[in-house]
């Protein structure tokens, strides 16, 4: 039996971003398994409120595990607006 791939690239990591790539897969991963579990428990006892509100925070946790580097660029953003350095 051969190994599997990602066991040989999680061998094969090197530097820093290498590693961070990996586990933010890994736990963004795990985060929509949790996610689905939850929002699947919710549907079952008719928490409707609930169920939307778990969306709503999946959508903005979700976007900075799976995209870090566009949720630094538009809080940056934002906190230049604010702050009137921008």
């Amino acid at each position: 039996m051969e190994p599997s791939h990602h066991l040989v690239s999680l061998a094969a990591l090197t530097t820093g971003a290498d590693l961070k790539a990996w586990i933010l897969i890994v736990v963004g991963n795990l985060f929509g398994a949790f996610l689905a579990v939850r929002a699947f428990g919710h549907f079952l006892k008719k928490e409707w409120g609930e169920m939307v509100t778990l969306a709503v925070a999946a959508v903005f946790v979700g976007a900075i595990i799976w995209a870090p580097d566009s949720v630094k660029a538009v809080l940056t953003g934002v906190w230049g607006k604010v702050s009137g350095s921008a």
